[in-house]
């Protein structure tokens, strides 16, 4: 089995002015150019002078509006034969667009995420719509990856207690991987579940955990992009994605207003890791040092909703073993979200 892992990396201060010069050192002249949704007008003035003094060549260029996978393969086709590289500038769904772009057109993707509200901007899989219907799609690792910590810190808060929420799931993830393999046999790749264990440690016994500190985004950037490593290590993504990823899901198709994926998955942690004992301390942790919890007191879920999105999770995956699947599970985790004080600052 052949892994691959990003060979241009730079999580920096005012890395968006380098551009040019990072493809120009990986041998890339030819670009295709995507960005999201009002992406273009924030950051094209610096990036069109980044490639032009490095006499990178944009050969196409298109905002990626829609995570469509008809759309994707129109915008394929419109592609020259010669290119050198795919490079998504902006959010999630530009950059799932840009991976299958990337498997479509066997060329190397390079990923500029100016937001990280999960760990997507890395990770082997995007998230399209297949006839009308949101489906986890195997792509492609990125070849590269470049994340401007100045950008980042001007983000809305939300964006980045997302991506924190996000984290918070590498602990509930393994201890499900490794459930499911006691009762289901699954096999577990160890490599790749110390390292998502570990770029979440790494996350929570960062001392200072102030947003507007370069250094913490820095390592919040980076145990991230180490999720998604760890799912191509795996060849699955479950590594990074087990129970709270089914309540979040279940919460994405009931509830009548979803929040930001990486919220809904750092509150459904916490839940979840109630009927796994042996997380509950270290995610009580997380969210309240890293104010986390403070965040989703502000902007809560719903009550009903959530509640009715652990109901429904066990099936929002076939044959995927979790700790919801345990005999009483679902009943004792409705119990605990009613009673519990933190929860009940959370969801509303």
């Amino acid at each position: 089995m052949e892994i691959t892992v990003p060979s241009l990396l730079r999580i920096k201060p005012d890395a968006l002015h380098k551009i040019g010069k990072y493809l120009r050192g990986e041998g890339f002249t030819k670009i295709a150019l995507y960005y999201g949704e009002g992406i273009k007008e924030l950051f094209d003035s610096t990036i069109r002078i980044s490639l032009e003094t490095a006499d990178i060549k944009v050969v196409h260029e298109e905002v990626a509006g829609t995570n469509d996978i008809e759309a994707i393969f129109a915008s394929s086709l419109h592609l020259p034969a010669k290119l050198d590289a795919v490079v998504a500038i902006g959010g999630g769904k530009v950059i799932d667009f840009c991976k299958y772009i990337s498997v479509l057109r066997q060329t190397p993707l390079i990923s500029v995420p100016t937001l990280i509200s999960n760990d997507g901007f890395c990770s082997p899989f995007s998230s399209l719509l297949v006839t009308g219907q949101r489906r986890t799609v195997k792509t492609v690792i990125p070849h590269g990856v470049i994340l401007d910590t100045h950008i980042l810190m001007n983000n809305p808060a939300k964006f980045m207690f997302s991506g924190i929420g996000d984290l918070f799931c590498k602990f509930t993830s393994v201890f499900d991987w490794k459930l499911a393999f006691r009762h289901k046999g699954e096999l577990v790749n160890d490599f790749a579940a110390v390292i998502c264990r570990n770029a979440a440690d790494t996350f929570l016994y960062y001392p200072d955990k102030t947003l507007g500190n370069i250094e913490y985004l820095r390592v919040i950037a980076s145990s991230l992009l180490m999720s998604g490593i760890a799912m191509e290590i795996a060849q699955s993504s479950r590594p990074a994605s087990g129970s709270e990823h089914l309540i979040s899901h279940a919460y994405d198709r009931c509830a009548e207003k979803p929040s930001l994926h990486g919220l809904q998955v750092g509150v459904a942690s916490y839940a979840v890791s109630f009927l796994q004992e042996e997380t509950h301390d270290i995610l009580r942790a997380c969210i309240e040092q890293s104010g986390f919890l403070d965040y989703m007191a502000k902007e809560p879920l719903s009550m009903r909703d959530f509640k009715e999105a652990v109901k429904r999770a066990p099936a929002v995956k076939e044959d995927y073993y979790t700790v919801l699947a345990e005999p009483d599970a679902i009943e004792r985790l409705l119990e605990f979200i009613e009673r519990d004080a933190l929860m009940q600052r959370m969801v509303v």
